[in-house]
């Protein structure tokens, strides 16, 4: 009989810590109604496949989905609980295969310098500010820098479009243009 009162008294004592954390459970998750995947989302044109529900007329989706569609960075702290979005920053672990690397006051101004797939470009803006007039005709390709009235570099280039601004490889305007400037 002894032995039954503590086996009783044992289960008791389970029971109620199990009932303890369901409660504790139930008040922190709550049961909602959701119409799931039924919105298309987009973004720059370009459809974001991750699963998604409306819910009181809001669209909710995962937040990883958001910030890789807007080509952003997404991290969370297990500590803090908090997920944070920022700008993705160059990987660490990608090789830069320029030769040249640009002033370290312009490597992070996007105005001026522009790091893409390994490559340093430089702005004609910053030609333009650092050297002098910078005109480009596009259909004929015709580049020319014009320093103190006078044309200091002349050359068929091409010039890419990066990001919305004109840009050449870094060590092109290290190794044609900038040696005119001394």
């Amino acid at each position: 009989m002894k032995g039954n009162i503590k086996s009783f008294i044992c289960g008791m004592l389970v029971m109620g810590v199990i009932s303890s954390a369901a409660v504790i459970a139930a008040d922190n998750w709550q049961t909602i109604t959701v119409l799931p995947n039924t919105i298309k989302v987009v973004v720059d044109g370009k459809e974001v496949k991750a699963d998604n529900f409306l819910y009181n007329d809001t669209t909710y989706l995962p937040i990883r989905a958001v910030s890789e569609a807007l080509k952003m960075d997404v991290q969370y702290d297990n500590a803090t609980s908090t997920a944070t979005i920022s700008e993705k920053k160059e990987d660490d672990n990608m090789a830069v295969t320029s030769k040249y690397t640009p002033p370290a006051e312009y490597i992070n101004d996007e105005m001026y310098v522009r790091l893409k797939d390994g490559i340093y470009y430089v702005t004609l803006l910053f030609i333009d500010n650092t050297v002098g007039v910078v005109d480009y005709d596009s259909n004929t390709k015709d580049f020319t820098v014009i320093k103190d009235g006078k044309e200091i570099y002349s050359n068929k280039i091409t010039i890419f479009m990066e990001d919305g601004s004109s840009v050449i490889p870094y060590d092109q305007f290290v190794e044609e243009i900038e040696p005119l400037l001394k």
